[in-house]
């Protein structure tokens, strides 16, 4: 009896402390002056994404919308975390812009000083090793280097226009698509050819090796959990190293494979594999040498950052244009315009000015990665307000939430894409590949990427949505920090009459 209320009074005495410890921790904000929505006493603001019901930018999203139409920023909280999202475009652009001296870095990282391609690549990488890579990096990915992958965009689109044409053959031309799947087996072509120099083709070989590493890394119940970690929580890094281990693995061969092989030979094929052997052979810098998985690491971070992201846009993009056929219409004439018995060049491209407000207002409408995140490294007072951001607290922008905010867009919620040429200039842009000198080092590639596809599909089909026939693909329902659509996206091609 004695023992049992020892074991009951001890566990009071836990519960108290816990409970003062949590509304203590849970007052970071309180004490400072700063708004919050309603929190859970163990989980804070983000109970819905820790126990998987619902994404974490859906979550970011709700917060957003939780604060008065005027707040510049709202605080909440990961457990006990304090973090601070951002509402104000302005004061977006000073602090990550202006002030990016104080919010070089990201929040995001590699598991620990044991995952070396991780820890290595340019997507969690740190200051001052981040800027030297960033500008080692972005000649392979602008210029000359992309009129050389233009072929072999095109030469992944080839398998794609052949699975659109057998699965009309195959059902008679009665069928639905998903279209999210569909454009990940681009992507991924894309990028097995550009970033690991081998080819594959997903539409025919679904199974092949290549598809079947890069889908533990990014579908799946253990890749949300994987990507939400590292978002959000990378002090728990360590935990899923496990997981991501084997496609690590792979890739690495892969890698190896390409690069020995084209330094045997002297190959030059004008993709990623090039550019690194390239930076390997050159003169190397003591803060970044480009050797081992210092290497590796950059063709998975192509990949890793292009895959996903660029297989949204291409599916969001067609989803629009189904469902507002007068744009598919303008985007088909502009194309046929700029294309029709010509070469496809990246001049070409760039002419078509419809075909960029088509994807940038997709990329408004649906960012495929609806958060972006940083760290203060030194404490850091916000310009027009008495609020201090202390050292190593994280800031936060909800690109969904602010990319459909009234203030901003008129009518935010509908697919304009002439809107691009006007309202946001007056903001800077849709965020959809970061803000300031963070910005994503593959935008101009991944841009490319999308919009060959678009050309190539558009000039050979239409692209129609009927919610009355039963699609022929399953459907995803994933928790995962990349924007992804709940019961799919279903789509029916018909051939166009030349």
């Amino acid at each position: 009896m004695a023992y049992l209320t020892l074991c009951l009074a001890s566990l009071v005495i836990f519960i108290g402390l816990f409970y003062i410890y949590a509304k203590y921790k849970l007052s970071y904000w309180s004490r400072r002056g700063v708004k919050t929505p309603p929190m859970n006493l163990f989980f804070g603001n983000f109970k819905d994404c820790i126990t998987l019901k619902k994404a974490p930018g859906e979550v970011l999203r709700e917060i957003y919308n939780s604060a008065d139409p005027d707040d510049p920023y709202i605080g909440f909280y990961i457990f006990h975390k304090p973090m601070l999202l951002l509402r104000n475009h302005d004061l977006i652009k000073q602090m990550l812009i202006t002030d990016f001296d104080v919010f070089p870095n990201r929040r995001f990282g590699a598991c620990n000083q044991r995952d070396p391609i991780g820890l290595d690549s340019i997507l969690s990488m740190k200051q001052p090793r981040w800027r030297y890579l960033r500008s080692k990096l972005s000649s392979p990915l602008t210029g000359q280097k992309l009129k050389n992958m233009l072929p072999l965009m095109e030469e992944c689109g080839k398998p794609m226009l052949k699975f659109i044409e057998k699965l009309q053959e195959d059902t008679f031309g009665h069928h639905k698509c998903e279209i999210k799947d569909f454009s990940s087996c681009y992507t991924n072509d894309v990028l097995a050819s550009i970033a690991f120099g081998i080819n594959t083709n997903s539409f025919d070989e679904e199974e092949n090796a290549f598809w079947k590493n890069g889908s533990k890394v990014f579908r799946g119940f253990m890749s949300g959990i994987t990507f939400i970690i590292l978002f959000f929580i990378p002090a728990w890094g360590p935990l899923v190293k496990p997981f991501i281990q084997g496609p690590a693995n792979y890739f690495r061969e892969v890698f190896w494979d390409s690069m020995n092989t084209r330094e045997k030979i002297g190959f030059k094929r004008g993709d990623v594999i090039d550019s690194l052997l390239s930076l390997k052979n050159g003169e190397q810098n003591p803060i970044y040498k480009f050797e081992g998985d210092n290497l590796v690491a950059q063709s998975s971070s192509l990949y890793i950052a292009g895959i996903d992201t660029s297989s949204t846009t291409i599916a969001f993009a067609l989803h629009n244009l189904s469902r507002n056929p007068e744009h598919q219409t303008t985007l088909y004439n502009e194309i046929q315009t700029h294309v029709l018995g010509k070469k496809l060049t990246i001049d070409l491209i760039n002419e078509m000015s419809f075909l960029d407000c088509v994807v940038n207002e997709s990329l408004r409408l649906h960012p495929p990665l609806p958060v972006i995140d940083r760290i203060a490294t030194r404490d850091y007072k916000l310009p027009g307000f008495e609020l201090i951001i202390e050292k190593d607290v994280s800031v936060y922008v909800s690109v969904n939430a602010i990319n459909q905010d009234s203030k901003y867009f008129l009518n935010p919620h509908d697919f304009i894409p002439s809107r691009i040429k006007t309202e946001q200039k007056k903001f800077c842009d849709s965020l959809a590949f970061g803000i300031g000198p963070r910005t994503c080092v593959g935008q101009r590639f991944g841009i490319l990427l999308v919009k060959v596809a678009l050309i190539m599909i558009l000039s050979n089909y239409i692209v129609c949505y009927d919610k009355n026939e039963k699609p022929i693909l399953k459907d995803k329902n994933e928790i995962h920090v990349f924007a992804y659509a709940a019961d799919g996206l279903y789509l029916q091609f018909k051939k166009r009459q030349q």
